[in-house]
């Protein structure tokens, strides 16, 4: 199998990978007051991440490392449906860094159950639609 088929498989392992994040992030919305809202945001945004970086790989597009939704959107072909609009992405996006390094940005207020849920909604549409992509290729 050439250099680019081999790393192509991967897209749909990464899109799994995805798939487990988005299912432990509806795990802390059903459990609701035994866990924080941060725990959902930051599985929907790792789903996210993943997802956008498994429809990266699947167009031979080397995903950088980063945690920026932005940024991985923004190196997808512009005819490519992500399921998500620049708005969403951006409020998915916006806890991606502050939910893992507390120390660093301690000015940012942890999300709360609305916007936990928003975010899940957000990573539900990239995944179904990075999903219905990759699988149609």
């Amino acid at each position: 199998m050439p250099d680019l088929d081999r790393t192509r498989a991967l897209a749909p392992l990464l899109l799994a990978k995805a798939r487990t994040d988005l299912a432990m992030a509806r795990i802390v919305l059903d459990r609701g007051e035994d866990l924080e809202p941060w725990a959902a945001v930051f599985h929907a945004q790792q789903a996210g991440e993943k997802a956008l970086k498994s429809m990266l790989i699947a167009e031979g597009i080397d995903p950088p490392h980063t945690h920026d939704l932005e940024d991985l959107r923004g190196l997808l072909p512009a005819a490519s449906q992500v399921g998500a609009s620049g708005p969403d992405i951006q409020r998915l996006n916006k806890f991606s860094a502050a939910v893992r390094y507390v120390m660093r940005f301690q000015e940012v207020p942890d999300p709360t159950w609305a916007e936990a849920e928003a975010a899940v909604a957000v990573a539900i549409r990239i995944v179904d639609a990075v999903t219905a992509q990759i699988r149609g290729r």
